[in-house]
C-alpha cells in the first residue's frame, strides 16, 4: 500500500530523515517508535506531502507519487489532492474547525476534495461518527467536546474520505491521560477492521499488542524493525535495548 525508498530531507542544515526505506502492506498496522528527534512525525508528513522530501521515492498503491524537490505544494495542486484523498491524516492536535458543528467538520473534505454531494457527504459522516461513538454529538462545536472526543471527530474526518490508508502522527500526545484510552480503543477497533494504518506513537502497549510492524527509529535512521514480539522481548540492537530499558515495558 504504501513504499518509500531511500528519503532524504533536511531543514536548512539539520538533516532529519537519512535514507529511510519502508513498506506498509495492505491491512497492517505500523507502529513508528523511537525517541524525540528521531524523524518520526517528519518520515509520516513526507509520506503525505505535508513536507516535500529532499531525495528519494514514495509509492501509493504501487503509483509513484510524482513532487517537485525544494518546491512548496499548494493546497489546490491536483497531485497533492489526489494523495490526501488515498491518505488520510489524524495529527498530534485535532486541527476541528472551530466555526462548524462536528458533522460539518467530518462532511468538509468529502465535498470540498471529493467533490461528494451534501447528501452522500453526511450520509457517510453519520456512518462514521457511529464507528467512533460520538453519533449524538453530531450538532456539537468543537469547544463542547473532550480533548479524547475531538479527536474521535478528528479520524471520523479522516475516514470519511474513504482512504486507503490512514497516517497518525502520535494522535494521543495532546491527551489527558484518563482520554487516552478512548481514542485508542478507537484506532483498535480501525485495525481488526483491515484499515491499513502508519502511527506514530509513545505508547508502547498500543504499538505491542496492536501493531504488525513495529519501526524503531534514532537519529533520522530506521535502527531495527519486526514484528512486536521481536522488537519488545527479543530486540537485537544495543539502542532499542537501551530505549526499552529505559521505558520499563
Amino acid at each position: 500500500m504504501i513504499l518509500v525508498k531511500d528519503l532524504n530531507k533536511s531543514f536548512n542544515s539539520n538533516h532529519v530523515l537519512k535514507g529511510i526505506s519502508l513498506e506498509v502492506e495492505t491491512g497492517k498496522v505500523v507502529a513508528i517508535i523511537g525517541p524525540s528527534g528521531s524523524g518520526k512525525s517528519t518520515l509520516i508528513r513526507t509520506i503525505n506531502l505535508l513536507e516535500i522530501p529532499d531525495e528519494g521515492s514514495i509509492f501509493i498503491d504501487d503509483k509513484q507519487v510524482q513532487f517537485e524537490r525544494k518546491k512548496k505544494i499548494s493546497r489546490a495542486d491536483k497531485e497533492l489532492c489526489g494523495i490526501r484523498t488515498e491518505v488520510g491524516m489524524v495529527f498530534q492536535g485535532f486541527n476541528l474547525f472551530p466555526h462548524k458543528t462536528v458533522i460539518e467538520n467530518v462532511m468538509e473534505g468529502p465535498i470540498v476534495v471529493r467533490k461528494y454531494s451534501k447528501e452522500k457527504a453526511m450520509q457517510i459522516g453519520r456512518e462514521n461518527l457511529k464507528k467512533v461513538g460520538l453519533s449524538e454529538k453530531e450538532n456539537a462545536y468543537p469547544n463542547q467536546l473532550s480533548g479524547g472526543q475531538q479527536q474521535r471527530v478528528a479520524i471520523a474526518r479522516a475516514l470519511s474520505m474513504e482512504p486507503k490508508a490512514i497516517l497518525f502522527d502520535e494522535p494521543t500526545s495532546a491527551l489527558d491521560p484518563e482520554l487516552v484510552g478512548e481514542v485508542l480503543a478507537v484506532m483498535k477497533q480501525l485495525a481488526n477492521e483491515g484499515m491499513t494504518m502508519v502511527v506514530v506513537t509513545h505508547e508502547m502497549n498500543f504499538a505491542k499488542n496492536v501493531a504488525d510492524v513495529v519501526v524503531f527509529m534514532e537519529d533520522g535512521k530506521i535502527v531495527e524493525q519486526g514484528p512486536p514480539e521481536q522488537i519488545f522481548d527479543a530486540p537485537e540492537s544495543d539502542r532499542l535495548k537501551q530505549f526499552l530499558a529505559r521505558l520499563e515495558i
